[in-house]
């Protein structure tokens, strides 16, 4: 168990964080991760360099040529300052790579506790445990990044991920309620006792009501019972990120998402 985040354990736990769904095709290797995630992904296919010594140019083409092999026209990488080669950010924008996210490396401490959120009295936040909860969850997220009405294969994933959560306490998904209408979401998933903070987000007409706050302190709670002594996250440098600096998160550095046309 960490009680020391210093700056480097922080970044650390970042670039360790990487997630492949059941049954998805990647390829993982020292180097980089590349996975090719279900259509219904707002990034179907992203690749993450860990480190490499080789020339950047050639990391690019053997990484896309796989991404193409799977008939992928569009690859998101995400990078940062810590990413090796120093030349992949460069080498991915000559080849006309767009950059579409820049995000917060985002940390909180949580052996004192879990900050008072001042959630709104009228707020109402259930644990995702059903069919009908995560279907609330997706359709907020979808409202709130954009996305398309959920599929029956997208919820049966959902709520197999949702399940095995709940039976050992490897992490959670919590939908809030205002005027009982679903307004917020978020999730979160525990590596060792690092709680990685997901998906967090507001339904377009409920922005305001608490709801974003009401998940927050839900999933920060029961990372902590859980063991986790650190809440991770990436924020939107625009939108989220001012929020949870203003409740106590610490911006430790900054990643960046490309998104490079294969065709």
């Amino acid at each position: 168990m960490t009680t020391n985040w210093d700056a480097a354990a922080v970044l650390a736990a970042s670039n360790a964080w990487t997630w492949v769904p059941d049954g998805a095709r990647h390829v993982r290797n020292d180097e980089y991760l590349l996975v090719a995630y279900p259509d219904y992904f707002l990034t179907p296919t992203s690749a993450r360099v860990f480190g490499s010594a080789r020339d950047a140019g050639l990391l690019v083409e053997e990484i896309t040529a796989i991404a193409r092999g799977w008939g992928r026209d569009r690859l998101w990488w995400r990078v940062s300052d810590l990413t090796r080669p120093a030349g992949l950010e460069p080498e991915l924008a000559r080849r006309g790579a767009t950059l579409v996210d820049r995000m917060d490396v985002l940390a909180l401490a949580l052996a004192r506790g879990v900050p008072d959120l001042a959630v709104p009295d009228d707020v109402e936040v259930r644990r995702v445990t059903d069919e009908q909860t995560v279907r609330d969850a997706i359709v907020i997220g979808n409202d709130a990044f954009g996305g398309a009405e959920p599929t029956a294969e997208q919820v049966a994933t959902s709520l197999a991920e949702v399940e095995r959560g709940l039976a050992d306490d490897s992490g959670g998904r919590w939908v809030a309620y205002v005027d009982g209408r679903p307004a917020g979401t978020g999730g979160y998933t525990l590596a060792d006792d690092v709680c990685r903070l997901w998906g967090g987000g507001t339904s377009g007409s409920l922005r305001g009501r608490g709801a974003y706050r009401a998940v927050l302190g839900a999933r920060l709670a029961a990372a902590r019972a859980a063991g986790a002594t650190l809440a991770l996250t990436h924020g939107v440098v625009e939108t989220s990120s001012p929020i949870l600096r203003r409740i106590g998160f610490t911006r430790h550095g900054e990643e960046r998402t490309l998104v490079l046309d294969l065709t």
